[in-house]
Parts: C-alpha cells; structure tokens; sequence
C-alpha cells in the first residue's frame, strides 16, 4: 500500500512537470513569433515563425495589388507621382499587354525590328543577350520564343553554349556534356587568373578536359537540331593544341592562337553538324567561355542566365569584356530578366535592391551605348501571406521599381507580373495538371509552362513589328 502511494505521488509530481514545461514551450514560441514580425528576417534568408497561422484571420497591413500604381513616386522637384508620369507615356490598362516604351527618342524597337527586316534582304544575323536568373534557365521559354522567331525570321542553331553548365541535363533545345572543368562565376568568391565572361562565367581545362554539344529531336524544337558554324571564345597565353571531332567523322587537330590578353575566337564552317566534340591536352594558360552554334542568317537569343542572381552580380563583368564579346556578336537587343531573388513578405529591404539595380543598368547601359534595352518585370512568385498561398507581397513594388528605373534610364519595358496574370498566378498554374506548368515552390515555371510564356512574348513581337510597321506606312 505505502509503495502505491509513492507510485502515484511520483505520477502526479511528472504530470506537472510535464505541463510547466509545454507552457513555457508554447510561452516561448508566442514571444518568438511577436518579436520575429518586427524583424526584416529575410534579409538574413530566414523565414519568419508565426504558431498561429492557421487560425489568424488575415490582415490587411499588406498592399492591395490593384493600388499598386501609386506605391512608389518618382522624386522630381514637382513630386510628381509615378501615375501622373505614366499617364502621358502609356494607359496602364495595357500593362503586359504591350512592351512600353520609354527610350528617350521613343523610337523603342525600331532598331532592333530594322535589323530583322534586314535578315533576308542583306543577310544579316540578329543577336540578343538575354541576362536572367534561374526562371530562363535550361533555356525555360527562351527555347519556344527562340524557336517561333527563328521559324519567322530564319536562323537555326541555340546560339551561345557555356562550357559546362550545373543544368545540363535540365536543358531540352540540345544535348551537352563537358569533362574536367573548373567553372568560374560571377557568384562564387573564388576567382580566376582570366577575367569573367559575358555570361558571367569563365572555364579553366584540367588535363584532356573534354566538351560536347548535340542537336535532338526528342522535344518539339524545330530549330536548334542542326548548325554549320561553330565559334569557341577563349583566351590563351600560349598556343594550344586541340582536337575535334563534327559529327562522327575523323578527328582533326587545331591550334589556338596566342590571344596576348584579348578575347579571340576559333571558327569552324562546315556542312550540316548535329555534333560537335573537342578534347583539350594541353591546358596551362587557357580559359573558354563558350560557343556559338548557328546557321545563319536569322535571330539568335544567346541565354547568359545564373541561378542566384539578382541582377547586381552583372557589375563584376568587366565592361571591356562584354564590349570584347560584342565587337564579335554585335547584339542588336538587350533583354535583363531580374528580381525573383529579391522578393520577400517585407518591404523593408526593397531600397537597397532599387541601389542595386540602379548600378546595373548604369553598367549595362554604358556597356552598350546604343543598343535598345528592354527589361522584363519580375514574374509573379507565390508564398504564404498570412497563412494564405498568394501572391508574395514585394512583387508589384518591384514591378514598379523596376518600371521607374526604366523610365529613368530610357529602357523598354515589359509588365512580365501582369502578362502572365497578375496577382495569384503562380498559385493557380500550379494547381493545373496534365502538364503541370509550374513547379511546387511557386516561383519557377516547368517547360510547359515556359513554352506558354515563350508564345506569348513571341507573338508580341510580332505584334510591335506590325504595329511599328503600320504608323511607318501612315
């Protein structure tokens, strides 16, 4: 009877324990979530803790998207409001229904659709640098928008490869493979002896480093199966000996010339090739940075995405080198696909990325003095809003950051945020199935998805052709 008794003393005693301690736990969470909301953790990365999400009832602290003209002013001595600005340019209602224009001569693509006219009458080969993150990469709707162009204005082949890429067997517009390559990047600490590409990258060969690149058929590009013309960017501070190999036909041994510290380029024009493979023996003193695959002439969408950047990581390509890759590639577009690694639930942080984009465009305008610029807005990206899967609040801010900053600098512009739907569809495209067009973090689009979005900015420019084609003829 006594050793029942302590039994249960010593129950009742653990039992309270037990409870004590879930209170300070649940205690300790409660105060966690209160202060974590009125700290900018995303900054940091981090995500924000709230316990209770489930059962808030949402607030309306966040901004409503259909007020999303007037959050951001442009800072004049009028003040004038960033609405007031815009009403003179463009009817909002067009808003990723058009591409807005607003170089400074408001003469916008009529350069850029010029060169293309000139495709067929004086065979001229058009080039466009696409710089973006993750959201282009693996050629994700830069592949159908390159291929709908291509089959309208002629030109077959991808246009500029990297030498190894992490998303290679992710990518569906050609087959490549690379051995023994130390890459090079514009976000790694790391650097190299040879400067950063265009691209944002620069390759350094181990020894018998290998690379290969293949046309396929397997998916539903037209274009890109087959080239004749194949060009390696590289420098070298020795000549070097190669081998390479079109097709499956014999080997043959090149040299690569001293470069004396420029960027130079080996070419090889050939018949059709539906392969290309080169073995490197001798590797001290040799950086590539890619190569061109192209049947000219016609339109070439050269891809320089890296995943991660959020734009600003574009000002540690020195401008002499992307000048260098511009005197062999003369691009006649530029197109900067930014900001789906700057969105957060705050807008607390939103000033140092507009700092950040500022000295992008300075660097990519001086760059490029005369080339027309057209930036893509930021796509919609999904997230929880309290305790809700919606559109991210930061988006439509950064649309409209990025939409001042265009003015400002005298870029085209692009609403990517409201062509594709505006607020809430990224969280709807996920929900579709058979195929599914959007990947389960709400940021990034499948292939089926991307192949929606390449038509729609296909026929865009087809559409701004005939519209400027048209007030020509009047």
């Amino acid at each position: 009877m006594q050793r029942n008794c302590y039994l249960r003393a010593s129950m009742k005693n653990y039992l309270g324990q037990s409870l004590a301690l879930s209170a300070l736990v649940l205690l300790f969470l409660l105060v966690l979530t209160a202060v974590s909301s009125k700290l900018p953790m995303e900054a940091y990365g981090l995500r924000k803790m709230d316990i209770l999400a489930d059962i808030r009832v949402p607030v309306s602290s966040a901004p409503q998207l259909t007020d999303s003209l007037e959050l951001l002013t442009i800072d004049t001595s009028e003040q004038i409001t960033f609405q007031d600005t815009l009403r003179h340019l463009v009817d909002s209602s067009l808003f990723g229904k058009i591409i807005e224009d607003y170089t400074f001569d408001y003469q916008g693509l009529r350069s850029f659709f010029e060169a293309v006219d000139a495709i067929k009458s004086h065979q001229k080969t058009v080039r466009v640098a696409f710089f973006g993150d993750s959201f282009i990469e693996g050629d994700i709707f830069l592949g159908d928008l390159r291929d709908t162009l291509q089959g309208t204005w002629g030109g077959a082949g991808v246009g500029f490869v990297p030498i190894s890429s992490e998303i290679a067997r992710f990518r569906r517009s050609f087959i490549e493979s690379a051995k023994g390559w130390k890459a090079f990047s514009i976000l790694k600490k790391e650097e190299s002896t040879f400067p950063l590409g265009i691209n944002g990258h620069v390759y350094q060969p181990e020894p018998e480093a290998s690379l290969s690149y293949q046309g396929t058929n397997q998916y539903a590009f037209r274009h890109t199966a087959q080239w004749n013309h194949v060009r390696l960017f590289y420098q070298s501070t020795d000549a070097q000996r190669f081998v390479w190999q079109s097709n499956s036909g014999d080997y043959h041994e090149s040299i690569l010339p001293v470069s004396n510290g420029q960027l130079k380029v080996w070419e090889l024009k050939t018949g059709p090739m539906y392969r290309f493979y080169a073995q490197f023996p001798e590797v001290e003193g040799l950086a590539l940075y890619g190569a061109s695959l192209e049947n000219g002439p016609g339109i070439y969408f050269d891809n320089f995405s890296v995943r991660g950047n959020s734009g600003g990581k574009l000002c540690l390509i020195p401008q002499q080198m992307i000048q260098a890759f511009d005197n062999y590639q003369h691009y006649d577009l530029i197109i900067l696909q930014y900001g789906l690694n700057a969105v957060t639930n705050s807008l607390r942080n939103l000033k140092w990325y507009e700092a950040e984009l500022e000295k992008t465009y300075q660097h990519i305008r001086a760059s490029f003095p005369t080339t027309p610029v057209l930036v893509l807005s930021v796509p919609d990206r999904g997230g929880k809003v309290d305790g809700d899967l919606r559109t991210m609040v930061s988006v439509p801010y950064i649309v409209q950051m990025q939409r001042s900053l265009a003015l400002k600098h005298g870029f085209l512009f692009y609403d990517c945020f409201q062509g594709m739907g505006g607020a809430g569809t990224m969280v709807r495209l996920a929900t579709a199935t058979n195929p599914s067009l959007v990947s389960k973090d709400y940021t990034h689009l499948s292939h089926e998805g991307g192949r929606m979005l390449g038509l729609q900015l296909a026929d865009l420019f087809l559409t701004e052709k005939e519209k400027i084609k048209s007030t020509h003829n009047q």
